[in-house]
């Protein structure tokens, strides 16, 4: 285009010239850029509040002990006295294996899943073996999981927080039907509590958190008041006193005297003990209304969390009914977890066909029910 060409489509269409040059700019730039605190897919939250919310629960578990009461509960009843394998010798080896463990590690697995709603696992070749050692990698730590664009459950790399700025990426592990990672190192991940179209789960308290709050508030509150009520402090009255006799008789009883001591003084001076007058009704309904709550979120009944609710065993265990469904429920589920971490490690040392193999079985010893417990003579209790 020549000079003069030039300046006439500046005078003529520059308007319209510059407005589509502001669009397609604005067009490739949204197209690069979203906001913060918008999830990348699905129905995630921001990390900021996961990491929060994960914080604040790990922070409880370590000072309330109606909260680590609740998680040890949920691993008493889905792993009980351990599992059971029903599997090919060469994953025997593996489970046994004294890098792995596995025995020991599925208690802090199942604490790990009630507590953090997810498991990230990740699974590492032994130097000249197939054989694979695995590692856990806390939830907290992990801040993103890219998927597949058009499948939200193709999960393909896990960004970990590291003390290096960039952090880390983990590659998944291939699933049975997909080729399998060459990587020597791969993350599995796993989730409990997933809302439909979300990535990451939600832990066991995080709808009780609050209550869980509230309640420690509440229970603080009453032993300051309790104690205050039967604090006390000693008033002495000293009659015309002389210059410096107040300031010596303050150093003289700087430390006030024990109990049981006796006091003897003449008639310049009068001892009175002075304690608070605090209104300290009984607020027994408010703290049972508190934990009544913190239980029927946990999906427990008050006496599995040391308080006696009912007058007979029979009530107690229709009661615990519920309590047994749900129990039994995230034992399969774990089950199914452990299954699936045994048939990955089975491929990674080179045996494809056992992938699908049914006769890997990982079993725990059953959840007791209302329908098999033994309820004769529960009438007399």
């Amino acid at each position: 285009m020549t000079l003069w060409q030039q300046r006439l489509a500046d005078r003529l269409f520059g308007k319209i010239i510059q407005e589509r040059i502001t669009q397609a700019v604005k067009a490739v730039d949204d197209a690069q850029w979203r906001a913060v605190n918008t999830p990348p897919l699905g129905t995630d939250r921001p990390w900021h509040e996961h990491i929060q919310e994960l914080e604040r629960i790990e922070r409880l578990c370590h000072t309330n002990p109606l909260a680590s009461r609740i998680i040890s509960l949920t691993t008493d009843f889905v792993v009980g006295r351990g599992a059971t394998l029903q599997a090919p010798q060469h994953l025997h080896d593996f489970w046994h294996h004294p890098q792995n463990d596995l025995d020991r590690r599925l208690y802090r697995w199942c604490d790990e899943l009630a507590r953090s709603g997810e498991l990230f696992l990740v699974l590492s070749r032994v130097p000249g073996s197939g054989l694979s050692y695995i590692r856990e990698i806390p939830a907290r730590c992990i801040d993103r999981i890219e998927t597949n664009p058009h499948d939200l459950e193709d999960e393909q790399r896990y960004h970990q927080l590291t003390a290096n700025v960039d952090g880390r990426w983990w590659p998944a592990a291939a699933r049975p039907g997909r080729p399998l990672c060459p990587d020597d190192q791969v993350m599995l991940h796993y989730a409990v509590n997933r809302p439909l179209g979300a990535l990451r789960g939600r832990s066991d308290l995080a709808q009780l958190t609050d209550w869980l709050e509230h309640y420690t508030m509440w229970l603080e509150d009453r032993v300051r008041i309790n104690r205050y009520k039967s604090a006390y402090l000693w008033h002495v009255t000293i009659k015309n006193p002389t210059r410096g006799a107040i300031q010596a008789k303050q150093s003289q009883y700087a430390r006030p005297p024990q109990p049981g001591s006796i006091i003897i003084s003449d008639d310049s001076e009068i001892w009175e003990a002075l304690s608070p007058h605090i209104d300290a009704p009984s607020v027994e309904d408010d703290g049972r209304a508190l934990r009544l709550m913190i239980a029927a979120g946990a999906g427990v009944p008050l006496h599995y969390l040391a308080e006696t609710e009912s007058a007979t065993r029979a009530t107690a265990r229709e009661q615990a009914a519920p309590t047994f469904r749900h129990f039994a429920h995230r034992q399969a589920l774990f089950s199914r977890i452990i299954e699936d971490l045994l048939r990955v490690a089975s491929r990674r040392a080179g045996h494809p066909e056992t992938a699908s193999d049914p006769d890997i079985h990982v079993s725990f010893e059953p959840v007791e029910t209302t329908e098999n417990a033994d309820t004769s003579g529960d009438e007399h209790d």
